[in-house]
């Protein structure tokens, strides 16, 4: 029996790629020294991140299972992940361009294309997924294992603070907790759908890595361009 879209899960993609474009467009003012907000490490900010980073590898998790529950069909993944990983070499090479001693080199794109890897044989079995991943996020907050896991285990000559790192720790263990929550949309669990939104409504979350790719370009052209005209008018 095929199974229809989620209202739910487009809903949590779609609150998470609106609330990552506010917050690049918040950075990206503090970039060009227009606001002196403390983004994106400060107080409020970095909860907000979180937020962010929560709704988009539960939504990771859960559409590993809509894709492959009832069998893994490597040649849509491999095709997906090429793809992303492509994407992610292009943000981290247009960072390295731009900010240089903050570039970045394990970012979002970075993380979904190697968590949603490790995660994939799970992605049938959550019971054993919720474990685990509850097992890795505990040992992140017990510092077992630290958010730098695997990078500090070699000198890389990678930068000590850079833009976007999202680290294995905890995050591969929310999206196996995503992984739990996608069996339960695919058992029919919907909590939006009696909200019958227009499709309209979670295009951006139907589309997130389009939007994702795009929305820092068109910021820096944009702001950029303001900023150029405004200094060279003074």
């Amino acid at each position: 029996m095929p199974i229809t879209r989620n209202v739910t899960l487009d809903i949590m993609r779609t609150v998470a790629i609106v609330l990552m474009v506010i917050f690049h467009f918040a950075y990206d003012l503090r970039f060009f020294g227009w606001v002196d907000w403390s983004v994106p490490n400060g107080p409020g900010w970095k909860q907000f991140r979180y937020v962010i980073l929560s709704l988009f590898f539960l939504s990771v998790g859960a559409s590993l299972v809509f894709a492959h529950h009832q069998r893994v069909d490597l040649k849509s993944f491999a095709k997906r992940i090429m793809w992303i990983v492509v994407w992610a070499c292009v943000i981290s090479l247009f960072t390295y361009w731009f900010f240089n001693s903050h570039w970045i080199f394990f970012g979002v794109l970075h993380f979904i294309a190697v968590a949603s890897v490790l995660c994939l044989p799970f992605a049938r079995y959550p019971v054993m997924a919720c474990f685990i991943g509850i097992g890795i996020i505990t040992l992140f907050l017990t510092n077992v294992v630290t958010s730098k896991w695997p990078f500090n285990l070699w000198e890389l000559g990678l930068p000590s603070s850079p833009n976007d790192y999202v680290a294995l720790f905890p995050w591969v263990g929310v999206v196996l907790l995503g992984i739990g929550v996608g069996h339960m949309f695919i058992k029919g669990i919907d909590p939006c759908a009696s909200l019958k939104l227009s499709t309209k409504i979670t295009f951006l979350g139907r589309h997130s890595l389009a939007v994702y790719v795009l929305h820092q370009p068109l910021f820096f052209v944009t702001l950029g361009s303001v900023y150029w005209l405004s200094h060279s008018v003074m």
